[in-house]
């Protein structure tokens, strides 16, 4: 007769865990191919049809999306640069010494 909890060691537990990875792109590829494969046979409806076309809007949407907030932050940082290049041509112009001034003006 065995007495296994008279000596009890810890071990780690073991699981059998395999990550699964989702590709989306690979995923809308492949049902590309399909489409373009049923549209080759002719064997396409008009609900295909137009699930496919509602995937390319959107498609088109999210990169407009995108392309517009880009274009944002970038008008926002030559706005950014503009000024601070105006403020130090101003103050290179008139004289640092008037640097305090203009700050107690604005505070």
């Amino acid at each position: 007769m065995k007495f296994r909890f008279l000596n009890n060691t810890l071990e780690n537990r073991r699981f059998d865990y395999n990550p699964r990875h989702y590709d989306d792109r690979k995923e809308a590829i492949v049902r590309k191919r399909e489409y373009y494969e049923k549209l080759k046979s002719g064997e396409i409806s008009d609900d295909e049809r137009r699930n496919v076309l509602r995937e390319r809007m959107k498609g088109e949407l999210t990169r407009g999306e995108y392309r517009h907030g880009q274009n944002r932050s970038a008008n926002i940082r030559v706005l950014l640069l503009i000024f601070v290049l105006l403020a130090l041509g101003y103050f290179i112009f008139n004289g640092i010494d008037q640097v305090d001034t203009v700050v107690n003006n604005l505070w």
